[in-house]
């Protein structure tokens, strides 16, 4: 093959491999810089909308850079959010998807951390060395950033609210949403959050003032970290040179104007324009000096409002067909050319123009902000009205801009300078028109102005469900939602179970004003799936079906799932048992035991307890035992705080068998001559006294190991009787083992016929050879013999209890 024909196949093949490469990826759904989330927590979705994660939900970035959150891999429940957003965990902690700059008040910018939990540290968050410091600003993307600062928010220079630690999305036209406390809040209108009164952050403008510095936050980029701080004497020059350059603007059209008005109305005007720019110049004055703002808007000085032609509609807003018009009271169109302007900024200016040259001034409509809700929107506005040629009342509507429908209008007074529209949907695009009228005192009589504001959009609303506690039949859930609505009717709660089920709760006015509410779910079933959802139903008849919560399991009802009971290794009693329990809590185990044959009960010693497990040691004078067992639970319900014990039996018996005695015999050859006639005298006598009237031959060649006949239930060996009182006694211990093992054994003995405790008299160390097998004697005399009973306590090489052995 030709070199060429080979370079041709490896270009062809090219495109093809990159297209391969990317199918392959969309198909593999190729994932990067995976985390598991650490915590439950929210954070906004792509859409701006507030969304709900789990602890160990996993967060990840798509092979084209789309930020996504998956609850598991088995079925689709990828969420989109924002590439660059704040996941908000539960735990008062932070986490970034990105590595982003942080902008300290002396304007130098460092790097965060994606991916990273930065922690809640009184006042600033940390992770390793890196530190989001008090009245630092994130800067996440363009246009979104994070104050770490409690502030007051400002429109307009009007106070609205107190937030702490926003997150704030501003669109081009400098209106904010702000997102704080899982709740959301939109804003039109140049925004400023004030701090203190030498900080201050200008939202709209994206200036943040500390003192005499002005940090331009604009200009940082994700890697920018040089220190950008706009000198107070540089904005001045700009004021200057922007306030001579509209003046001389100003001038140009008031003198194009001049030469088509008389002088004497010009002069008139010229009067009537001084006193306007006078009373307008004190009005900014006194607006700027409030608060200690001093904010300048970046998109414009006033809330851009929309087309003002009266005879065709807008091209942003298809409903208004009469917007921005001016009109006499018998429906004419007006001679003062207002019709024919379609910008509302224009509007202003010939209105501007039109008062300069009236005696008395056509009153000025403005608009502060709109701050819309879920179903609702306020609107503050304003009067430039010197001349008091305002009358009557002012109409303000909502209208639909997409039925084009008016869904609500407000009719206040010259007075009121706020105004709520309800009845609205939510994410909803609207428009206001204001309608007012005013008298000059002229031929003309009353006048009309239409005024449309810029199009708005209300909220969205979702539902935060975070559950509480648990049991078999309850759930405790906090509901609440990230925005307010208004004129709702009723509130509820749908409780769906896994096969369809459902049932309605009803919700107080609380979970409607941003403050939540505990719900408490009673009537579930165990070992069930239920998920929930909030259902509202407004006044005006429409109902709102929020976001579903993800499934909820009650837990299993009160279950032994296991029981048993063995002798281990180490010939110690094992009880081991597998008992949970929604409803109540478990106060103390124990056990019963029984011996089989008489069902009389049998003591036991704990060797140590945990949960699940129980070691105990019987104390029992047998060798060998059959017992039965019994768990016995006491127990606490969780809502009554009642005292409740569950038994459970063992099913099958517990052969116990300690392959250990304890022998006590006479030291041999202790006994004297003629004994055996002293014995048989000794014994008749005794039995004579006893009037039991039976006697018994004893071979003296047969004296060792056999006993004498019962006599008030005490069983005496003839070696007993025989022994002299200085004899001595043989205590041999015996028990069979592992090779290689080492005990610790303590003799123990106590009072005979008495319940008195137990007490160690000599221990021993000792292991057992090669066989397996310990054995050990010790001596004592016949007193010691017949003064006590004794026993052996078995211990392991780390003094733990293994054996009771008592004497045969």
């Amino acid at each position: 093959m030709k070199p060429t024909w080979k370079i041709g196949i490896i270009v062809a093949a090219v495109p093809l491999i990159i297209i391969a490469v990317i199918l392959w990826g969309s198909y593999k759904e190729a994932r990067f810089d995976l985390v598991s989330l650490p915590d439950n927590g929210v954070v906004l979705n792509n859409e701006q909308e507030t969304l709900q994660f789990q602890k160990g939900n996993t967060l990840y970035r798509s092979w084209n850079s789309d930020q996504l959150i998956a609850k598991n891999d088995k079925e689709d429940t990828r969420n989109q959010i924002m590439k660059s957003a704040i996941l908000y965990l539960d735990k008062e902690a932070l986490m970034f998807t990105e590595n982003v700059p942080v902008i300290d008040t002396n304007g130098v910018s460092s790097k965060l951390k994606g991916n990273k939990v930065y922690e809640s540290k009184g006042s600033t968050y940390q992770y390793n060395k890196s530190e989001i410091n008090e009245k630092s600003v994130v800067k996440l993307a363009n246009r979104q950033y994070f104050l770490n600062a409690d502030a007051t928010l400002y429109l307009g220079g009007e106070k609205i609210k107190e937030v702490s630690k926003p997150l704030l999305l501003i669109d081009k036209t400098g209106s904010v949403t702000i997102y704080e406390n899982k709740k959301k809040s939109r804003y039109l209108g140049h925004m400023t959050l004030k701090i203190n009164d030498d900080t201050v952050l200008d939202a709209s403008s994206e200036i943040y003032t500390i003192g005499d510095r002005k940090i331009d936050l604009a200009s940082f980029g994700g890697t920018d970290n040089e220190k950008l701080v706009v000198k107070e004497d540089e904005q001045k020059d700009k004021k200057e040179a922007e306030k001579k350059k509209e003046e001389e603007k100003q001038k140009e059209l008031a003198e194009k104007e001049a030469e088509k008005n008389n002088e004497t109305k010009e002069a008139n005007g010229s009067n009537d324009a001084n006193d306007n720019k006078v009373a307008s110049k004190d009005n900014q004055s006194a607006e700027d000096k409030s608060n200690g703002l001093n904010a300048t808007k970046k998109y414009g000085n006033d809330l851009k409002v929309g087309n003002g032609s009266s005879n065709k509609g807008t091209k942003n807003s298809p409903g208004n067909n009469d917007s921005g018009s001016s009109g006499g009271s018998n429906g004419k169109g007006p001679k003062d050319g207002l019709d024919k302007i379609d910008d509302y900024e224009a509007v202003l200016r010939k209105l501007d123009e039109l008062n300069k040259k009236l005696e008395r001034n056509i009153p000025v409509l403005r608009i502060g902000y709109i701050s819309p809700n879920v179903t609702s929107t306020k609107v503050s506005y304003s009067y430039a009205d010197p001349n008091n040629t305002l009358i009557g009342v002012t109409k303000i509507s909502a209208v639909d801009e997409k039925t084009g429908k008016t869904v609500n209008t407000q009719y206040v007074s010259a007075v009121d300078t706020e105004a709520l529209l309800t009845d609205l949907s939510p994410n909803g695009k609207y428009h206001l028109e204001f309608t007012y009228q005013y008298d000059l005192g002229t031929d003309k009589g009353i006048q009309e102005v239409k005024i449309q504001s810029d199009s708005f959009t209300t909220q969205s609303v979702s539902a935060i469900y975070q559950m509480q506690s648990v049991t078999s039949t309850t759930m405790k859930l906090n509901v609440a939602l990230d925005a307010q609505i208004d004129n709702v009717k009723r509130a509820r709660v749908k409780v769906t179970k896994a096969n369809g089920d459902s049932f309605y709760m009803n919700a107080s006015a609380n979970l409607i004003n941003g403050n939540g509410e505990l719900i408490n779910v009673t009537g579930l079933d165990p070992s069930t799936a239920y998920h929930f959802q909030i259902v509202i139903d407004m006044k005006n008849g429409e109902t709102i079906e929020l976001n579903s919560s993800e499934n909820y399991y009650t837990m299993q009802a009160t279950v032994l799932k296991s029981l048993k009971a063995s002798q281990s290794a180490d010939k110690v009693l094992q009880v081991q048992y597998d008992w949970s329990s929604a409803d109540y809590t478990l106060n103390q185990a124990t056990i019963e035991l029984k011996d089989e044959n008489d069902q009389t009960k049998v003591d036991y010693q704990v060797v140590n307890q945990e949960k699940g497990n129980i070691r105990l040691v019987p104390v029992t004078k047998d060798e060998s035992l059959n017992m039965e067992a019994k768990l016995v639970l006491e127990t606490t319900n969780n809502e009554t705080k009642e005292s409740k014990t569950f038994e459970y039996p063992v099913k099958q018996d517990i052969q116990y068998n300690k392959n250990a005695t304890l022998t006590i015999n006479l030291t041999p050859f202790q006994t004297e001559e003629n004994n055996t006639k002293q014995a048989e005298e000794s014994s008749t006598k005794q039995a004579e006294e006893d009037n039991t009237k039976q006697t018994e031959e004893v071979d003296s060649n047969t004296v060792a190991g056999q006993e004498t006949k019962n006599t008030n239930s005490i069983t005496t060996k003839v070696e007993d009787v025989l022994a002299p009182q200085n004899a001595t006694y043989d205590m041999t211990f015996s028990m069979q083992r592992k090779n290689g093992e080492t005990y610790q054994l303590a003799f123990e003995r106590r009072a005979v016929g008495t319940e008195d405790n137990w007490s160690t008299w000599t221990t021993q160390k000792i292991a057992t050879d090669e066989n397996g097998q310990i054995k050990h004697t010790e001596t004592i005399s016949k007193l010691a013999k017949e003064s006590f009973d004794y026993r052996i306590a078995v211990y392991d090489a780390n003094g733990i209890l293994q054996l009771y052995v008592y004497q045969e």
